[in-house]
């Protein structure tokens, strides 16, 4: 109940937000599009520019945060009437499946994203996997041998990682409850009970965790991919770790909002996101493209050898998930937090 009581608190304040700025927001005749999104500024950064030239006809606007901020901002605003948002691409794949039973997607199968793997995507076309980041580990060398290195998820849970690990949390992080969702499925939430006696800290999201290693108050931790080679090309110390009990691969959905205003304009900016402009943005903000034939982001290793052992994605792991959300946070919340 402590975590509704939150979640309703946090909604609440983006209400008010949402409804004020709204109210001083200039009228223009241009399309107005806005997308809410959890990829990091450096990759907004990087696309803002691309679109604005791609579709010159447009303004284009940006949220970005976390992809619990991001639920919980279209939520407020779909209670105080509907969403501003067109566009939402963030990692909470089972809340997008949600959002698409209660039909409040634009259904829309975008022909650039025809490649993306079937079980990347729903299966009705409300939604497609725009991006895969890559739950990893990491160590820092600096404090652990590379020869004494973990080498797997589950080892974190033996005594001699005690007071050295680190995660993200399930109810700060979207890539962070997707990572929790597949270790419980695999290992049970007895091998979460042991990583809490071994003094684990599970707190915020992955930039958190990285910071933790780096200054080796847990100088082990899993994290994105995407954190971990931008850290390394500042830090030699930092080690990324691809576990042999398979990484997480994560999915960037990209879904249209369902609203009464024609929709056109909206479809050729998502597919646009899954042509080379928009897949190659993803790379470089160190994700792996979904669309075929696009290469490995520089410095990782081939996603075509991160599949062999990666958790499998199917549509009844999605479904499950999706109706195990809250009970996964309120399980983790009473194991990791108290």
């Amino acid at each position: 109940m402590k975590q509704i009581s939150l979640y309703s608190r946090l909604a609440a304040f983006i209400l008010f937000l949402s409804v004020s700025l709204t109210g001083c927001t200039k009228k223009s005749d241009r399309p107005q599009i806005w997308i809410y999104t959890s990829v990091y500024k450096t990759v907004v950064a990087d696309l803002e520019p691309k679109l604005k030239a791609k579709f010159p006809e447009a303004d284009f606007h940006f949220f970005q945060a976390g992809s619990e901020e991001v639920a919980a901002k279209v939520g407020a605003e779909e209670l105080a009437g509907g969403t501003r948002a067109d566009i939402l691409i963030f990692s909470d794949r089972f809340w997008f499946e949600e959002m698409a039973k209660l039909g409040r997607l634009h259904k829309y199968a975008p022909p650039s994203a025809s490649g993306v793997e079937p079980t990347m995507k729903n299966p009705d076309g409300y939604y497609a996997a725009v991006s895969y980041p890559v739950m990893v580990m990491v160590y820092n060398s600096g404090a652990i041998a590379p020869e004494k290195a973990p080498k797997t998820f589950k080892e974190m849970a033996n005594p001699e990682w005690k007071g050295k690990f680190t995660t993200g949390s399930p109810l700060a992080s979207g890539t962070n409850f997707t990572t929790v969702a597949f270790l419980q499925k695999a290992y049970g939430w007895d091998w979460f009970r042991s990583l809490r006696a071994n003094d684990t800290i599970s707190e915020g999201g992955n930039s958190s965790v990285m910071r933790r290693v780096q200054t080796k108050e847990r100088p082990v931790g899993w994290v994105l991919l995407e954190n971990v080679i931008p850290a390394q090309a500042k830090d030699e110390r930092i080690k990324v770790i691809y576990p042999e009990d398979g990484a997480i691969v994560q999915t960037n959905i990209l879904a249209i909002t369902k609203k009464k205003e024609p929709r056109e304009l909206v479809e050729k900016v998502a597919d646009w996101f899954f042509g080379d402009e928009g897949q190659d943005a993803m790379i470089k903000g160190h994700m792996y493209a979904t669309v075929p034939g696009k290469p490995a982001p520089k410095g990782a290793r081939p996603l075509t050898e991160i599949m062999k052992s990666a958790r499998k994605w199917d549509q009844a792991t999605v479904e499950e998930f999706m109706n195990k959300r809250e009970s996964i946070k309120e399980d983790f919340m009473s194991i990791m937090l108290q």
